[in-house]
Parts: C-alpha cells; structure tokens; sequence
C-alpha cells in the first residue's frame, strides 16, 4: 500500500471518477504504474472476496458496490505495509524531532520509519534546512542524539504546518474530516495523539460552533481542530505560550467569546490550566480562519473599515453595480477583507486551490481588483499574493452575475449547497446556481463537516463541490465553478422533482412538521373547499414573519440614523485640528455617548496613524479605539466657521468635522459605505454650505442618502 493506491480505493468509494491517466498525472508517474496499483488492489479484494476497482464505459475507475473498507486497510497501517514517499518519510520524521521534549537519537529515527541510517542522514541534513526556514534549529549532540529549539509559537506553527500542508490535507484529498481511512493521516496524527483526542476535540468544537453561531469553512475546521490537538498535547508537557505582546488587541476581537467558550470547554475535558497568552494566541488563530457563516460583522480598526468601504465603492463604481441591489454579498466581501488584513498583519498566507480556474475564467477582473486594493496595500505596507486576489475575484463575481440576474422568480426547488472552501467560493456557486436554474430555493450553504453533524431533511437536492455521501437526499458533485457539463447534470436531477412537491417542501422540516401535525385540527373545523387556501396562508405567514425578523436584525445603514439635530452644530470656530476634533467629541460627551477618554483617544489616533481620517476633501470622520471609552453608538456633525488643516497632502483644508462613537460589538460599516458614495457622487460640501439650520443639514443629508441606496424618489421631511 501506498499514497496512491490509499486515494485510489478512497475515490472509487466516494464516487468520485477520475481515469487511469488522470492519477497518472497527478502522482507524476506513468499509467502503467497505475496499472500495477488497481492491480494490487483489486488483488486485495480478491483475497476478501470483495468487488473490485474496473473501468466504466467511459474509462472512469469505479467500484460496482460497497466494500468492507476497515477489513481491507487495516493490515495496512503501519510502517510495515505502508510504503513511505521520500516527502512523508521526512514529515514523519520532523513531526517526531519537532513534539520531541529529549534528545532523539539516530536508532530510534531510523527503527521508527524503518529506513538505513545513510538514508536518515540525509533526511536530516534536509529537515535542518526546513526548520532553519521556519525559524528553529535542529541541534546535533555528540553521544546524545537530536533536538529542536525554538519559540514556543513557532514550534507550534511548524507542527500545523507538517499536519496541514504535508499529511492530513493535502489537495490529494477532499474529504471531509474524519476519514480514519488515510493511512498516512493515522501514521501522522500517532504521534501528536498517543491518547486518540482527536475525535472528541472535533466533536467539542462542532459543539462550540453550534452554541456561538458560527461555521468555519472545511479546511479550517480541520485545522483548529488540529490546532486544538496541539494546544492539549504541548501543555499536557508543560510548553506554553508566553509573552504574547504583539497579540495585546486581540480581546477586542470578534472572535474572543468562540476562543473562551473552546479554552473553557479544553479545560474541562482535559483539566488544563489555559493563561491568557495562551488565549489570545487561539483567538488570533480563530481570527485568521475562514467561515461560511459569521455571525459578526465586527472590525479591529476603523481605519480598517475606511479602506474597505473606499475599495468596494471605487470597485463596485468601476463595474456599475449598485450597493442596495446586493447588500447580502457586498458583507461577505467586506468580512473576507477584515480577514485579508487581519492575516497579511500576522505574514500569514493563503493559497487557493482553484486559482488557475478562477483565472482563466475572470482574467480580465484581476488587474481592476489590484488597481483598487493599492490603498490597502499601501497601509498595509506590503503587495496582497495573487492567491488572495484571486479569492476577493471570486466574491467580485458572485456580487457581479447577482447583479445581472436580479429578478425574482418563485423558487420550488430545495438545494443545500456543501462547500469545503470560504465563503468566497460558496457565494459564487450560489449565485451561479440561482442564475442558471433560477426555479431553485437554496435553503443553506454548509461545510461537510456540519452536514455529517445535523442530517438535515429539509433539502431535495444537495449540491457538493467536495465528494461525500449522503443516504437522506441526492448528492450532486460539481466544480466549484460550474462547468456546463454540471449544468446539464443540474439539469437533469431537476427535471425528476414536482413543482407540487418542492412548493409545499418549501418550508422548513420542523415547520412542515408543525403544519402536519395541525391537519386533523384543520381538518375538523375548516370546511373541505378551504383547506389548501387555509394551509397556504399560514405558509405565507411564516415566510412574512421571516422576512420581518430579518429585517428587525438588519445594522445601521444611514449616517442620519445615529445623528440628532442637537448634534448638529454649525460654524463653531477652532484653532486647529486638535480644538476641532475636542468640538465634535464634546457634542458626543454632552450627549453621554462618549467618556473624556474618548476625545483623548480621537486625537492619540490621528497622531498615531497620520490624517487618514480625512476621508474627502474638506471632510473629517475622527473616532477613538471602542474600549477607549465609547459607550453608545451616535455621531457628531460640526461646520467650522473657518477650515483648518489635518496635514493631509490632498484633502486639506477641513470644514466638516464628523465624530463616531462605536461602542464594542457595534458596526456602521454599510452606513460609511452609504457616506464614502454621497461624497464621490454629490456635491456634499456645496449643499452642506447652503444649509442654515441644524434641520436642513439632516434633511439635505437624508436626501443624498436615498437618492445612493435607490430610493431617489422618495422625498425627506421633518
């Protein structure tokens, strides 16, 4: 057995065809060799009297029924019958050197991969280049043996690493977590799991999933759950991380109550003490990862959110895609760009496994990307990877064919989309989706590991750009892009439902459930020829009552929702910029929005990062950090009598003088995306000047505001 014959057996299980010459490229060997491996294989089989691995009609490998998967691997996974590549060997090896607390000598090396000892030598001769590049050492004792030294963090860094980019999840397999069936996962995780945790951990952080609402996207619950493992494996050996300075922020994350809830759950399980070093380090690891559903919009910096606004404005100018139009998708852009930042501050990087399909397919919206993300890259002081361009490519294009395609049409279809990636690529598949079979209701996009988790019914369809098996509905495998090959195969699937059926299964279970068990009631006391008209009108109220709650959970969307006319103050005289920030932030502080603190904090902010609170020509929004003393979300509007300078080299000098106060776990993210287009498209300054009265300034600023969201019709009074 090998790595190729391991993914071969696990293809054919899953349904996943792929032909001779296809594993033949991808293990850079040739299809004779191939060959010899289905040989092997179905010689196994034979042995067992178990189906064997043939070719279709079409040259695809396939096993014609199931097979006692355990049986046949299970003499299989040890060093014995497994035959190492040179790159898993030498995996092995730095994973055993890397969670080693004692020297390791060369016998013991070289018993435990079975190898000579020339053959070790020059394995670790490369191993000590590898850990040099990730900054440790492998020191060699005389009479001793080998041992590596290094930051705690580091050391931990390279341990994800050997699991996540050489073991467990490579791009040669897909699979959701949990397959024990990779031989060479076992013989990876044996050495960092000698107590089997590994189950239990993912469960616990399905689990903490579950009770935060949020879902991280496949590749990244694999690897906190690996992350998690680690944690538990390197305290239970007393190594911790200390000293965390560059982590200090990190408690005013988004992320910090997920990372508490799983520390406290470690703790319990395994009856570890958990510093707050070693806290704020999960919660930068949980910061960095990707999610298919967040429940939080919340941003470090607003610095951050100034940057994003000014990109997706410019951006979505450039394409002439309209904000209102796809409120939904423009949020997921503006998260997948928090996280962007968040991981190119930590010089951490991100490769995207279907960056040539993305490219070959959007070339042309590459260089409009990189031409409008320059400013953060600039703040950031660093060039953004294509990888990451890629991914903010993929978001760009889901809000660009929901933008083309934005009709309504009565969905009856009920398609559950499983995506192993972001959200960024869940997004595209989606809106594709809709866009070509526009009859579909998609009623979730899901990570595989949730799917395994919940078992949900209330789906017709599922659409899957990961191989899995699902008993409960069809299971459709696709390209994350959507080839026409998976459009006719869509296509086909479709044509088996009823519109009568997918209509009434529209609802939820639990809801259908509900209606089910009211039928007899109904039955009793609604005379016969109104039983379907009563039935779909408590559907149509269930979906009104939707609709409303997500309305009643949508975030502030307008400058003039957090301003008051006592907040507006007009031709106020100040000296310079520092008086002139002390103005607006009073306007806050007489209101209670603020603490003194706060004002202090606004001015500590522009001395700190420049002028880049001048936003517009002649127009300053200054803020302080939430924790500095924010205490309710609201804003302040002051006109200086006389302009004054910020130092900006463009937009100097400053009339308007706009405060924030945004308290902890508060947004106005839309609401600033809304502003930053009233100041590109209207003649904000003009207007502003012409306005006598505090009234007149919110009535001007409520007008400009409808007329950028789509509402220009509409007309404003007091």
């Amino acid at each position: 057995m090998n790595r190729r014959i391991n993914k071969i057996i696990l293809d054919a299980l899953h349904e996943k065809k792929e032909t001779l010459h296809n594993y033949a490229e991808l293990f850079k060997v040739s299809d004779q060799t191939i060959r010899n491996d289905i040989k092997e294989i179905n010689y196994y089989l034979e042995k067992s009297n178990q189906i064997k691995i043939i070719f279709d009609e079409d040259g695809y490998l396939q096993m014609a029924d199931e097979v006692d998967l355990q049986e046949l691997l299970k003499t299989y996974a040890s060093f014995q019958n497994y035959h190492l590549s040179q790159d898993e060997r030498r995996t092995i090896l730095a994973m055993l050197l890397v969670t080693s607390c004692d020297y390791i000598t060369t016998y013991y090396l070289s018993e435990y991969v079975l190898v000579s000892r020339n053959t070790l030598v020059s394995d670790i001769e490369e191993l000590k280049i590898w850990f040099k590049r990730n900054g440790l050492v492998l020191h060699s004792y005389v009479g001793k043996g080998y041992k590596v030294q290094g930051n705690e963090a580091k050391i931990r860094h390279a341990m994800m690493k050997l699991i996540i980019f050489n073991g467990l999840f490579d791009n040669d397999y897909d699979y959701a977590l949990g397959f024990e069936n990779n031989i060479f996962q076992n013989l990876l995780l044996d050495i960092i799991d000698k107590d089997t945790r590994y189950q239990e951990i993912a469960q616990m952080l399905l689990e903490s999933e579950k009770d935060q609402g949020l879902q991280l996207s496949d590749f990244s619950y694999q690897e906190v759950v690996c992350y998690l493992l680690i944690i538990v494996e390197r305290l239970s050996l007393g190594f911790t991380i200390q000293n965390a300075e560059e982590l200090s922020d990190v408690k005013e994350s988004s992320k910090s109550s997920f990372a508490e809830a799983i520390a406290e759950k470690l703790k319990e399980m395994y009856s570890l003490a958990i510093s707050e070093d070693e806290r704020s380090y999960l919660i930068s690891i949980l910061r960095s990862k990707s999610y298919i559903k967040n429940n939080s919009r919340k941003i470090d910096s607003i610095e951050t959110q100034i940057l994003i606004n000014e990109f997706i404005f410019n951006l979505s100018k450039d394409l002439n895609i309209k904000y209102y139009l796809n409120s939904d998708l423009f949020d997921l852009l503006e998260n997948h760009l928090k996280l962007l930042i968040y991981r190119i501050k930590l010089k951490s990087n991100v490769k995207n496994g279907l960056f040539e399909e993305v490219y070959q397919a959007y070339a042309d919206i590459f260089p409009l990307v990189k031409k409008h993300v320059k400013p953060i890259e600039e703040f950031l002081e660093t060039e953004i990877t294509q990888d990451e361009i890629s991914f903010i490519v993929m978001y760009v294009m889901a809000i660009l064919e929901n933008n083309i395609n934005n009709t309504f049409f009565k969905e009856t279809i009920r398609v559950r989309v499983i995506c192993n990636s972001g959200r960024g690529t869940a997004q595209l598949i989606e809106i594709k989706l809709k866009k070509a079979f526009p009859q579909i209701d998609i009623v979730s996009v899901d990570s595989s590991h949730i799917l395994q988790k919940i078992q949900p019914e209330n789906q017709d369809l599922i659409i899957t750009t990961v191989p899995l098996q699902f008993d409960k509905s069809p299971v459709l495998l696709v390209n994350p892009l959507l080839t026409e090959d998976d459009i006719v195969a869509i296509q086909k699937v479709i044509y088996r439902f009823t519109p009568q059926e997918a209509e009434y299964n529209a609802l939820p279970l639990k809801d259908r459930q509900l209606l089910q068990s009211c039928l007899p009631i109904i039955e009793k006391y609604v005379e016969e020829e109104y039983h379907q008209k009563f039935v779909s009108e408590l559907e149509e109220l269930y979906r009104l009552n939707q609709r409303k709650r997500r309305v009643e959970t949508k975030e502030i969307s307008r400058l003039s929702d957090v301003l008051t006319i006592d907040r507006v103050v007009l031709d106020k005289s100040a000296g310079d910029w520092r008086e002139a920030v002390e103005l607006a932030g009073k306007i806050l502080l007489e209101d209670q929005l603020i603490e003194q603190r706060y004002i202090e904090s606004m001015i500590q902010m522009i001395e700190e990062h420049d002028s880049y609170i001048v936003i517009s020509p002649g127009v300053a929004i200054p803020h302080g950090e939430a924790a500095n003393g924010a205490i309710q979300i609201g804003a302040s509007f002051l006109r200086l009598k006389e302009p004054v300078r910020f130092n900006h080299k463009q937009n100097d000098p400053v009339k308007y003088v706009i405060a924030l106060s945004i308290p902890e776990g508060k947004t106005i993210g839309t609401c600033l995306y809304y502003f930053t287009e009233i100041l590109a498209t209207e003649t904000f300054i003009l207007r502003m000047d012409a306005c006598e009265q505090p009234e007149e300034v919110l009535i001007e600023l409520k007008n400009m505001e409808d007329k950028v969201m789509g509402f220009s019709n509409e007309k404003n009074t007091m």
